[in-house]
């Protein structure tokens, strides 16, 4: 038997979280907590950790992080039918899309193209890393939970995530995708129109650039799912762990450097190929200076407020 508020948090195509008193592991046994002599913690992230966690440590008690965390209850209960109802749509109307568009680039596809068609799918892996760790950043970094439309919607997931890690777990494939599938369908209805409006000259000529692009949406669709499985460490497809192996999609213990308190490094979560390069010149940080230097807001200031909810 649930405790009622950890029963309503679960919402729809959710499993529910363990009961009170139970507490997840996001580590396999032996393996995960070794990641340490395998990545390195960016020195900025590792020294800020133990004194920030402390810094969120609520007066007259412990934290309780997971799914029995006051706030991640809080944010859980936020997820309504209509977002249910928004991401339904998104992902139905995304993978037709992508079924529509791949049929003709595979028809348009000359033997020719193949050097520019591998650089293309290439730059958009890297792309898709980029963009997938400035929306991150953008999410975790500034903005609440309280703004009109966006905040529920698209800010919500990202403050439960570094609370309860592994809600992520236990969202079901529409959850865990629909927010990404709803950014792709204006690229993809373009894609389309060229299709269907385009001369056959005019598209087996931009065939190379729209394999780009198309590589780029494929990869940002599945973004989340790809974290997703970062954050799973039972029960994965062999498939999956050989590519998080060999560090084609997303390593689980290269996404582990980011759940160090207070979550400011490592944001690129697609492939996590540009994270290292990024920390190095402190491309986050610097951006960070920057919109603080203007606006006066303070970094991951929503972000801590939830992290210190305790009822």
């Amino acid at each position: 038997m649930l405790p009622r508020a950890a029963a309503a948090s679960a919402g729809p195509g959710r499993r529910p979280p363990p009961p009170a008193g139970i507490e997840e592991e996001e580590s396999p046994p032996g393996r995960a907590m070794a990641s340490g002599a395998a990545e390195s913690v960016p020195p900025r992230a590792e020294a800020a950790g133990p004194q920030a966690e402390a810094a969120e440590e609520p007066e007259g008690g412990s934290r309780r992080w997971g799914a029995q965390h006051a706030g991640a209850r809080e944010l859980a209960e936020l997820y309504s039918p209509g977002k249910r109802l928004q991401e339904w749509i998104s992902v139905i109307l995304c993978f037709s899309l992508i079924c529509f568009n791949f049929y003709n680039l595979l028809f348009y596809l000359r033997l020719e193209h193949t050097p520019s068609v591998i650089v293309g799918i290439f730059a958009g892996v890297v792309t898709a890393d980029f963009l997938s760790g400035l929306f991150h950043w953008g999410a975790d970094t500034w903005g609440s939970v309280e703004l009109p439309i966006v905040g529920k919607a698209f800010i919500r997931p990202f403050r439960e995530h570094h609370i309860d890690p592994t809600a992520i777990t236990r969202h079901d494939f529409i959850e865990t995708n629909g927010d990404n599938c709803f950014m792709t369908l204006v690229p993809l209805a373009n894609m389309a129109y060229k299709f269907i409006s385009f001369s056959p000259e005019a598209l087996c000529e931009s065939c190379p650039w729209e394999c780009y692009v198309f590589a780029l949406i494929i990869f940002i669709t599945m973004t989340n799912q790809i974290h997703k499985w970062s954050h799973t460490y039972f029960g994965l497809p062999r498939w999956v762990v050989f590519l998080q192996d060999w560090h084609v999609i997303l390593p689980r213990k290269h996404h582990r450097i980011h759940h160090v308190s207070p979550h400011e490094t490592y944001f690129c979560i697609t492939t996590g190929w540009l994270n290292y390069p990024l920390e190095k010149i402190r491309f986050w940080r610097c951006l960070e200076n920057i919109i603080q230097g203007v606006t006066g807001e303070k970094p991951r200031a929503d972000d801590m407020k939830w992290a210190q909810k305790v009822k």
